[in-house]
């Protein structure tokens, strides 16, 4: 598996590459889009990121973006029971909704949630080619949201060969899925197509251990496509566009004992996505520009016993207008610039709209071999909230004779409330203020041996003040501090076999109340081996481990260790057979409070790509 997760603030938090990946290049020179909005050498990169490609994806055998995302350092995920139940996924102990989510530069937060965080339930790897994670606060070039990261996901763009790969499978509780995706280039159109779908009987999202046998089903849709047109050297156009629709079966909490038991409540989804850029280049390259207009909906509509329930069905919109320039003034100096225009509304929940106007900048500054050097600047104006400026400071040292990266940096994040958190009529607060954070983080990261060892460590520091909180109704808590440590290894044992790992040490807590941060985890690790075997036959062992959590209404949930077992053999030099065991030794445990995770799960499928 091919996972970077490069150590924070200029830092990379961890590289699992696996030996069947590696090449002799240097992997600091992996270019790295997310971190800068444009093309630049991981080298010069003054942020935390981590690099997912579609062949660790593939070999991990990933259902659902949330499934790898998981093994990351620093990013912890909970859902609340699997196969479509609300999935969260926080960084460094950030609220879900402090993460900034983008498919293609596509911002998908949602607008309707409470807390306006992603779903990451419906979202599977089909026709991903890669998956850019950024940790700490990136607000400067993503906006406002983006207190806690980035996660953004990215397509290809079709080549002259036209591709094709196809895969089925299935297994444990009546479980199938299947997909598609299809690329190439006709003259001067390039296009990427995919579609994807599942089903499943499920397991009762009401953890079974607690007398609930009613079985919750699950069935998902999607379909994703993207055409770029070159109009010359320098102009193209590109039009993306997303559909999911999906079915889930949940389980609440029906009086009067007020406790998760099985009910029968279903939920509906359908969200959609479709946007069109241009990118123009000009002085050979040197003045890169895009500009996109982007627009992004979600409709929930939830039923119990067959009856609508009108609390439960939400529709939220985004309309976002993005112009982004970068201008390479010298070997030594560099700007980028831009405008966005934001526009959210749910008229199921209130009348009222936010707009955000936002200027921004970054400048960079390379005059000593070696050092990268950062600084941006950024006022949003919020209609609500009036003007806002924050800034960020990054900084990158490269040691080319010895390969070794040292990075650091400082930045600051604002989030203005949700219309829901506002407006609801139960929990609303009409007088909540906007979350306001600053950051940093230091690290160095060490590559051993032409690569076939790599160390790093990476310490973060972050501060949130007026963080949102529930507790029946929504409110600010005072202070928030997050702080820790990432460390990863990865070792290439033979040119067959290797070896890696991450462990995370979050300490997050409500200063004022001196108590934990509710479902962040202190402690977490992830480690795997692979060993090709034979040029066909692959083998893969991983090993997950969430220390336990707190929770508002609970008694939180216990520390769990799972582990997983893969394999696949290639068939053919187009086809490949693999199958999985999750959970090898059934291990009980929740994820959140009160909700059921899947008994010990077998799986099987084949892949073709043509």
């Amino acid at each position: 598996m091919k996972y970077k997760i490069s150590l924070t603030i200029a830092l990379f938090t961890s590289v699992f590459i696996p030996s069947s990946a590696h090449t002799a290049e240097t992997d600091f020179e992996e270019i790295i889009v997310s971190a800068t909005r444009y093309a630049r050498p991981l080298s010069e990169i003054g942020s935390s990121v981590t690099v997912i490609t579609a062949e660790d994806m593939e070999k991990s055998q990933t259902v659902f973006i949330q499934d790898i995302l998981q093994n990351v350092a620093g990013v912890s995920l909970n859902q609340n029971g699997p196969f479509g139940g609300t999935s969260s996924v926080r960084i460094r102990g950030a609220a879900s909704a402090q993460t900034v989510v983008l498919i293609d530069g596509i911002q998908m937060n949602d607008v309707a949630a409470p807390n306006g965080g992603y779903d990451f339930a419906n979202l599977d790897p089909s026709g991903v080619e890669r998956i850019e994670v950024l940790r700490g606060p990136q607000s400067i070039l993503y906006g406002s949201d983006a207190m806690g990261g980035v996660v953004n996901i990215i397509t290809p763009t079709g080549t002259e060969d036209i591709k094709s790969s196809l895969y089925a499978e299935g297994g444990s509780y009546n479980t199938f899925r299947a997909g598609g995706n299809i690329m190439g280039q006709m003259d001067k159109i390039s296009f990427n197509l995919s579609a994807s779908t599942i089903t499943t009987d499920g397991i009762s999202k009401a953890d079974k251990n607690d007398g609930n046998s009613e079985n919750d089903g699950y069935r998902n849709i999607s379909l994703h496509g993207k055409i770029t047109a070159q109009l010359s050297e320098n102009h193209s156009l590109q039009l993306i566009s997303r559909y999911g629709d999906s079915r889930v079966d949940y389980d609440g909490f029906p009086p009067p004992f007020y406790s998760l038991s099985d009910t029968n409540d279903v939920s509906f989804s359908k969200e959609f996505l479709i946007a069109g850029r241009g990118f123009f280049n000009y002085l050979d390259g040197a003045l890169q520009n895009s500009l996109s207009v982007e627009y992004s909906t979600i409709k929930r509509r939830g039923e119990n016993d067959g009856l609508p329930v009108s609390y439960l069905s939400f529709e939220g919109n985004r309309l976002n207008l993005d112009y982004l320039g970068h201008y390479d003034v010298n070997d030594d100096f560099g700007i980028s610039f831009g405008l966005q225009h934001e526009e959210t509304k749910s008229d199921t929940i209130s009348s009222l709209k936010f707009n955000i106007d936002s200027v921004f900048s970054e400048l960079s500054w390379q005059g000593i071999d070696g050092l990268t050097i950062t600084a941006g600047l950024r006022y949003d104006d919020h209609n609500q909230y009036g003007g806002t400026t924050t800034s960020r400071f990054t900084a990158a040292y490269y040691f080319p004779e010895s390969n070794t990266k040292i990075f650091a940096n400082w930045g600051e994040g604002f989030k203005a409330p949700t219309i829901y958190q506002l407006t609801d009529g139960w929990s609303g607060n009409p007088d909540l203020r906007p979350e306001e954070s600053n950051g940093w983080e230091i690290g160095i990261e060490q590559n051993i041996l032409d690569n076939k060892i790599q160390i790093g460590i990476t310490y973060f520091d972050q501060k949130f003040k007026n963080m949102i909180g529930w507790n029946g109704l929504y409110f600010n808590l005072d202070n928030v501090h997050t702080k820790g440590i990432e460390i990863f290894a990865d070792l290439h044992v033979t040119e067959n076999l290797s070896l890696s790992g991450n462990y995370t040490y979050t300490n997050a807590k409500d200063t004022n109340l001196d108590t934990p941060l509710i479902r962040t985890p202190k402690n977490a690790g992830f480690a795997e081996i692979t060993w090709q075997t034979t040029s066909d036959l692959s083998l893969g062992a991983s090993m997950i481990y969430n220390g336990k959590e707190s929770d508002a209404w609970t008694d939180g949930t216990k520390g769990w260790l799972r582990f997983d077992l893969k394999s696949s053999y290639q068939l053919t030099d187009k086809i490949e057979f693999y199958g999985r065991i999750d959970n090898l030794f059934d291990k009980e445990y929740q994820q959140v409070a009160g909700y059921g995770t899947p008994d010990r799960s077998y799986y099987i499928g084949l892949r073709g790509k043509f």
